[in-house]
């Protein structure tokens, strides 16, 4: 199927909108993103739905992230790293309750006012920001159950209400852009799964970690028959069953660094 060029708002091409470079998270070389990766970005974009990106640990999700937000021009991204003890209200906004009670203590007038105490969260100040942000919600999997629920209402219409104060909802100036990473460790809600567009990423083969280490090792000038060898010896070693843990792409590079480094 093919795509009209105002669908590619995104391109995984490692280039602004303006032609310039675009860095990943400060990173050297480009995100490498595949075709399949690109549309289902820019589906996300044509559909206003968050993006959840899943893979194994090292497979570049978090990192595509920080790749749309530079080739869109999105500015810093909005980053919430999901812990098992959060609930999904932190994401939006907080109430300080605790500096409340202290000011109170000491007499603050501050303290007759709970919106003094106000704090938004990244999807919060997303929604108030001046300019469209990218929010990353980075391994959602890691979260209670009923998080991504405790989202819903907010990623629907698009403002936060704040049920603690007397006050009206914060519409949204502008749509932000959501991408959500997990590593597929625990069932995400189906009413949140339909909410947004999918993708998987698989782990790189032989071919596309020649691509990788080309791009973002560029300035190391690694010898092509010491980068095929220690490709190769990567993924003899993921296939190794008395490993607990994969070694991941971003150990790839560090070992390839290793390597060259010592001569």
């Amino acid at each position: 199927m093919k795509y009209s060029s105002e669908f590619y708002r995104y391109r995984g091409d490692g280039t602004t909108a303006s032609g310039e470079p675009a860095r990943t998270n400060g990173e050297r070389g480009q995100y490498i993103a595949d075709t399949e990766l690109v549309i289902a970005v820019n589906t996300a974009l044509a559909v206003e739905q968050p993006l959840l990106v899943t893979g194994e640990a090292g497979t570049g999700k978090t990192a595509l992230a920080y790749s749309i937000a530079a080739e869109l021009e999105l500015g810093d991204i909005e980053l919430f790293t999901v812990r098992s003890d959060q609930r999904g209200r932190e994401l939006l906004y907080q109430i300080d309750n605790m500096q409340r009670f202290f000011d109170a203590q000491i007499q603050d007038e501050r303290a007759s006012d709970r919106h003094n105490y106000l704090e938004l969260g990244p999807l919060g100040r997303a929604f108030q920001s001046d300019r469209p942000r990218l929010v990353l919600i980075d391994e959602i999997d890691k979260a209670p159950r009923d998080f991504p629920n405790d989202l819903l209402h907010s990623l629907d219409k698009m403002e936060l209400v704040i049920q603690e104060l007397d006050m009206e909802p914060i519409k949204a100036r502008h749509r932000p852009v959501v991408v959500i990473t997990s590593n597929r460790e625990s069932q995400l809600p189906k009413p949140f799964l339909r909410r947004c567009v999918f993708h998987h990423i698989e782990a790189p083969d032989e071919e596309r970690l020649g691509l990788i280490l080309a791009e973002r090792l560029s300035h190391l000038d690694l010898d092509q028959r010491l980068r095929e060898h220690i490709i190769k010896a990567f993924l003899r070693i993921r296939q190794l069953d008395e490993l607990e843990k994969k070694p991941a792409t971003g150990e790839l590079l560090a070992w390839a660094r290793v390597l060259h480094r010592a001569g």
